[in-house]
């Protein structure tokens, strides 16, 4: 794997491919280690050889590891870029019994060596050929003095060489056959031109390749100054070079070199291979050979150069692909599966490194892939050319140190060759280990939510967006609390399952969570509820959370509901009890109040007679005497009639207490009750008596009824002035007996109304009348005793009282007997 820079060491800034190369290379496994490490006369070295136009091959170290600029990758051919940090001997083995002497005593002596035009044996393209080359090996001395490695700089000069046979060749040839060397000039399929010396450079001679290569007619040419005829050249170091040729007398070559001309009115980049030969010419009379021009030899290799350049382009794009891809990929040669290429990310997955793998067989470079079904899906891929996947598919390798069952998604793709077979297989691997456990771990979890979905303490509903709202998901105790099974709710709108919750408000608050997207959490909601064909109100505890789906829009609702109804009954009782209290409370203050009141007036009647009595002692005092004898009699009735009403309340509210009916004549028992109020009710007062209707003989409890009747038209009679009447009728409407009482006075109050019927309690106008507020009360007790119900309505002047009482066939055979707990009638 590339090691990762965050900052470029300054000797390594430019320096084209090999800079690139050298930048990207891991040179952790390699004698050198990391560049940061290298010592200052490598950096300084190496900086000046990748800016170098000219080919440099540095050699260092005892392994001689080569490190080489641009130029120089043209020499290596296809050697490159294998060659970048190998040692030399393993380059350059057919060159090694000429290059390994000479390499050796510059870095083991010092002496440096070189040699021009020297014709060796090298292998390109597979196949040994003859080149030749001018080099100079040059010790270079590390920071402690000591030779750390060896400067070479190298020429090919092979077309040099090539150059000056042919040039020797067309010389005898023109000596022999001027006609054939000026037509070999023409028809060479190089450029070939003659320029003059300095300081003019006259191009004298320029055959139609050249003139057609630099894109100008030879008349523009011939005769002309080169940096006339191209003025292009000028800043392209041409003028430089020619002068090093005609001064020095070497030739001057290089090879790929790219050049900017103005070609038929534009400008393009070509790439030439040039060679500058200096032009000798012998005076034939001193026999001196003196440089008289130069010989300019012109390849186009711009075709040749861009295929190039984009072959590498490409490999180097399928190299970073290769390398960089999050995928482990490889490919395997022959019927052995030699490991051709393994990616890093590949060599991880094995757990080896590339140095244990490449160049070795599979299943010798990794034998713990052995016996795993690895060979024989390989062998079906070899032999029917047909790609094979894999998918969660079980491997035991290298973790850690132990070998461990691992999972892989992968690919074997065969790779045919032009005619149709198959040398390769190329396989695309990603471990899937972790995302296998991740699945099972969602699995285990999903059942895991599912269980506690289920069996949850609340009930838990999943319902759709709107307008249906339809059930997605239950659990059992929302089932249970609804009365529902999942079948009847799951998939069906939301009023559809449950059509008892329409109009109670629901649809308003789940269409308010979709619209606001905000949650909505109610506290004991009372809900009507369906139950065996019954309509029951429940009260609930729930929220309407919103839920959010993968791009983040809400599309259903979480419903969480508890059942609070025992809470909230339990609380309502509680009140209940708590108000029954305070009017109990109440009621003790008004009877103490009242009694005291009550109890006081007589009390203090008696009192007084009493004194008064023990005064009158004379013989004719005894009217008077007896007038306060009177006195006393009359408070102690009051007081006895007091303590009756107090008894008889006591009896009442004994839960044994139960009505005792026996026949009667309902006509003759009330003008019973009637005769004796007379003498009970104001001066001048008259109680009209009539029975509307009905068969008067019935049955009835005596004593209820008349605490009935004497304390309704005592009221009467109380809370009315003189020479008012007092009007009570009965009648017997489908069995049941009717007794209305009709007075016209004071009236009651609208407040008190309702707290009529409560014991001590007195209307906020009867102040100034006597009382306990104990006959309503008494009424109620007995009606409920009885079975019936009383009822009173407000005139424009007094009230009117209704009793009904049920009269039944029990009631005529006197064997109805009536519940002891007054509220179950009510």
């Amino acid at each position: 794997m590339a090691a990762k820079k965050t900052t470029t060491p300054a000797f390594l800034v430019g320096g084209g491919e090999m800079g690139e190369r050298i930048r990207t290379q891991d040179w952790s496994t390699t004698s050198l280690g990391l560049p940061e490490q290298w010592p200052q006369s490598l950096r300084s070295t190496l900086a000046i050889c990748l800016n170098a136009p000219s080919p440099i091959l540095i050699c260092w170290g005892a392994d001689l590891v080569m490190l080489y600029n641009d130029a120089y990758r043209l020499i290596l051919g296809e050697k490159h870029p294998q060659a970048l940090g190998s040692k030399a001997q393993a380059v350059w083995p057919e060159l090694w019994a000429t290059l390994g002497p000479r390499l050796n005593a510059v870095r083991t002596e010092g002496l440096a060596n070189g040699s021009d035009n020297q014709r060796l044996m090298i292998n390109r393209d597979g196949v040994p050929q003859a080149a030749y080359f001018s080099f100079s090996h040059s010790p270079i001395y590390n920071e402690l003095g000591d030779i750390g490695g060896v400067f070479c700089l190298v020429t090919e000069t092979t077309d040099t060489q090539l150059t000056e046979q042919q040039k020797g060749e067309l010389i005898w040839a023109g000596r022999e056959h001027e006609r054939n060397l000026a037509t070999l000039f023409e028809q060479a399929s190089v450029g070939v031109a003659i320029m003059g010396p300095a300081p003019d450079f006259i191009l004298e001679m320029a055959n139609p390749f050249y003139c057609d290569l630099v894109g100008r007619l030879p008349n523009c040419l011939i005769g002309q100054p080169l940096l006339e005829a191209m003025p292009e050249l000028g800043e392209q170091g041409i003028q430089e070079v020619v002068m090093q040729v005609l001064k020095t007398g070497v030739p001057w070559v290089n090879r790929e070199l790219p050049e900017v001309l103005l070609r038929n009115g534009q400008w393009e980049t070509i790439y030439l291979d040039k060679v500058y030969q200096p032009r000798r010419t012998i005076d034939q009379v001193t026999g001196e050979e003196t440089i008289t021009g130069v010989v300019i030899i012109l390849t186009d290799i711009t075709t040749a150069v861009r295929a190039r350049q984009q072959a590498e382009t490409n490999e180097r794009v399928l190299d970073a692909m290769f390398r960089q891809t999050p995928l482990g990929v490889g490919i395997w040669y022959g019927p052995d599966y030699i490991i051709e290429r393994a990616n890093p990310v590949l060599c991880q997955l094995w757990n080896h490194t590339p140095d244990e793998l490449l160049g070795k067989p599979l299943f010798v470079a990794s034998p713990e892939s052995k016996e795993q079904g690895f060979e024989a899906m390989l062998d079906t891929v070899r032999q029917t050319g047909v790609a094979v996947t894999g998918s969660d598919q079980p491997a035991r390798l290298y973790r850690n140190g132990q070998l461990k069952t691992v999972y892989f998604d992968f690919v074997y793709e065969p790779l045919q060759n032009s005619d149709g077979t198959i040398d390769r297989i190329m396989v695309v691997a990603t471990e899937v280990t972790k995302a296998r456990e991740e699945r099972q771990l969602m699995a285990e979890n999903t059942t895991r939510l599912q269980t506690l979905f289920e069996q949850a303490p609340v009930a838990i509903a999943i319902i759709g967006e709107g307008p249906a709202f339809r059930f997605e998901l239950t659990n059992l105790l929302f089932c249970a609390i609804t009365r529902r099974t999942v079948d009847q709710l799951v998939g069906n709108p939301l009023l559809d399952a449950i059509p008892e919750l329409a109009g109670q408000g629901f649809e308003t608050l789940l269409e308010g969570v979709l619209r606001t997207g905000q949650a909505y959490e109610g506290r004991e909601m009372p809900t009507q509820l369906l139950s065996n064909s019954q309509q029951n109100i429940l009260y609930f505890d729930f929220v309407f959370e919103p839920l959010l789906n993968t791009k983040g829009l809400l599309d259903r609702i979480l419903v969480v509901c508890t059942d609070v109804t025992e809470r909230v009954r339990a609380r309502q009782q509680t009140e209940q009890l708590l108000i029954r209290e305070r009017q109990l409370n109440e009621l003790k203050s008004n009877f103490v109040t009242l009694a005291s009141h009550e109890f006081r007036t007589p009390m203090g009647l008696i009192l007084s007679s009493a004194s008064l009595i023990g005064r009158y002692n004379g013989p004719n005092d005894g009217e008077k005497r007896e007038r306060h004898v009177q006195h006393i009699k009359l408070a102690v009735n009051t007081l006895t009639r007091l303590l009756t009403d107090f008894l008889s309340l006591s009896q009442m509210e004994q839960a044994s207490q139960r009505a005792h009916p026996h026949p009667m004549n309902i006509v003759t028992f009330c003008q019973e009750v009637i005769n004796h109020m007379q003498a009970l009710i104001k001066p001048n007062q008259r109680i009209i008596y009539s029975h509307l209707s009905g068969e008067p003989a019935m049955s009835l409890d005596g004593q209820l009824l008349k605490h009935i009747l004497i304390n309704l038209l005592s009221n009467a009679s109380k809370y009315s002035s003189d020479y008012q009447q007092i009007e009570f009728t009965t009648n017997v409407i489908d069995d049941q007996l009717q007794l209305v009482v009709k007075d016209e006075g004071i009236g009651i109050p609208d407040a008190d109304k309702d707290k009529l019927f409560i014991n001590f309690f007195r209307a906020h106008n009867v102040n100034h009348v006597d009382g306990i507020g104990l006959g309503l009360y008494a009424v109620k007790r007995c009606v409920d005793l009885l079975g019936g119900q009383v009822t009173f309505s407000q005139l424009d002047a007094g009230t009117v009282f209704t009793v009904q009482l049920p009269l039944s066939h029990e009631n005529h055979s006197g064997h109805r007997r009536y519940a002891d707990d007054a509220g179950q009638h009510r």
